[in-house]
């Protein structure tokens, strides 16, 4: 089994992405548009409820512009 994130770390992903999103101004579906990934999943991120892969927190550090280490914290 692949390794999963913590509690933590998922709700500090939740919440700095509610925190991005909405000092951009974007609504859910053009932040998930420009994140790449559904406005589903974006909805599950940020509830703090969804087990991202590695490769899929790189991709929105990449598109945000940041580490994803900074992401999780």
């Amino acid at each position: 089994h692949a390794r999963t994130m913590n509690a933590n770390a998922r709700q500090n992903l939740g919440e700095n992405l509610i925190a991005i999103r909405e000092a951009s101004g974007l609504s859910k579906v053009d932040f998930a548009l420009q994140l790449g990934i559904s406005r589903v999943l974006l909805d599950l991120i940020e509830s703090g409820n969804s087990n991202l892969k590695l490769s899929t927190l790189e991709k929105i550090a990449d598109r945000l512009g940041t580490q994803p280490w900074k992401l999780i914290r």
